[in-house]
């Protein structure tokens, strides 16, 4: 499935029939289905508000990452 931006917020969409409860729910590009890892560029954060299409996400970056760094490394 393919995100695309949504302007200004900086968040990406796609398009997706979850509702309450899916939030959190990893986003991964770069997926394995061999070994089940990938890589988490976003998270389900909102609906539209109406329970359907779509889902948006943050954009995960640099800051993200520093963040998992120093929660694994103390």
């Amino acid at each position: 499935m393919t995100t695309s931006q949504r302007a200004p917020e900086g968040e990406q969409r796609v398009p997706c029939d979850l509702g309450g409860g899916a939030s959190g729910g990893p986003w991964l590009t770069g997926f394995n289905t061999a070994t089940g890892k990938g890589t988490v560029v976003s998270v389900n954060s909102h609906g539209a508000g109406d329970g359907g299409t779509p889902m948006y996400g943050p954009t995960l970056d640099k800051t993200a990452r520093a963040v998992y760094d120093t929660a694994q490394h103390g």
